[in-house]
């Protein structure tokens, strides 16, 4: 999926000064005006002829980074013969909707007419932990003691990257519009991870008999492992939806927009929820989808995100009533999925 989005001629002139600048170490890139813009860039701190000095130019990478705005950094990192070029893509958790799709669907555009060969490697971050500290860096090219990744991690840092990858298996499948959590995005492969749990019939009548404005939860319960009801209202309008979905459990809702025959199908994964559910309900995310397919629910748009309150009335009224291209004044306009 691509946003329409596109290299300027500014950006390009830019990068090739970078490119050929060995004082150069980082230089910013943004989106404005439905463009990738270059910003001021950054120099080494100290001498750049040494390894040493990416490290210790790290910290001066806080001066761009800024609370819940994506950007993209392309990193020097010298070597012991030459340097190589790092494409760093920063997208917080806590970014707002639009950005982060705008932003990870901008990303392999940037790359690709940057020209993908000019980089040794590509780096995802969602915390700013993970671009200044030392050691995530040396943990990605296992510089310490050269021990792979995962033997750096302790127990819990194991677990976390399992509920990553299940959710981004979970993805995998026919493309759709889905946000990233926890800094990945996009459509799979089409063999994505699906677990198959018992429904309790509670659920299934309830979708059943889904009508417009109601709102259908289903959850998993972690005892039992069973996708149960979590709750079912009737009446809601759109713009309380996020109100009634939970702010601190997994939820798999389902919306009957008002005034349409479309379902919505939103799925929340609060970051502050355990690493358990977090990794079930993941996993099983393509099998609520069946299920509510099973149930007669045909026609469902589909929403992401790890907070309600993403899911504002206007996100609703987007997905189902999607803005018609008004011209060069309409800003940027939401990717759609091919045939759609």
């Amino acid at each position: 999926m691509q946003s329409g989005i596109t290299v300027s001629a500014e950006l390009q002139n830019a990068f090739s000064h970078f490119s050929n600048d060995s004082s150069s170490f980082c230089l910013p890139i943004t989106i404005t005006s439905e463009s990738l813009t270059p910003l001021t860039p950054l120099l080494f701190t100290e001498s750049n002829s040494s390894p040493e000095s990416f490290f210790s130019s790290l910290p001066q990478l806080s001066s761009v980074l800024q609370p819940k705005t994506p950007i993209f950094l392309l990193l020097r990192r010298p070597t012991n013969a030459s340097f190589s070029l790092i494409a760093l893509t920063y997208i917080p958790s806590d970014a707002p909707v639009r950005p982060k799709m705008l932003f990870a669907s901008t990303r392999s555009t940037l790359f690709r007419e940057l020209g993908a060969e000019k980089f040794a490697s590509t780096v995802f971050a969602t915390e700013e932990a993970g671009i200044l500290e030392r050691d995530a860096w040396r943990e990605r090219d296992g510089e310490i003691n050269q021990i792979r990744r995962e033997d750096l991690m302790g127990e819990k840092e194991r677990e976390l990257e399992k509920v990553r990858m299940a959710e981004a298996e979970a993805r995998s499948g026919p493309s759709q519009r889905d946000i990233g959590i926890g800094g990945t995005y996009g459509p799979g492969s089409g063999s994505g991870m699906k677990i198959s749990m018992p429904v309790d019939e509670a659920a299934k009548t309830a979708l059943k008999e889904l009508q417009e404005g109601g709102l259908v939860q289903l959850t998993v319960d972690i005892p039992t492992e069973t996708i149960t009801l979590a709750d079912s209202k009737s009446g809601v309008d759109a713009g309380d939806v996020a109100s009634h979905i939970s702010s601190t459990s997994p939820r798999y809702s389902f919306y009957h927009y008002p005034g349409s025959d479309a379902v919505v199908f939103v799925y929340t994964c609060p970051t502050g929820s355990s690493i358990k559910e977090r990794m079930l309900h993941a996993s099983s995310r393509r099998n609520a989808i069946a299920i509510a397919e099973q149930e007669g629910l045909q026609n469902l748009k589909k929403i992401e995100a790890s907070s309600p309150d993403e899911i504002t009335g206007e996100r609703l009224q987007e997905e189902v009533e999607p803005p018609q291209n008004q011209g060069a004044g309409r800003g940027f306009a939401r990717p759609r999925r091919p045939g759609r």
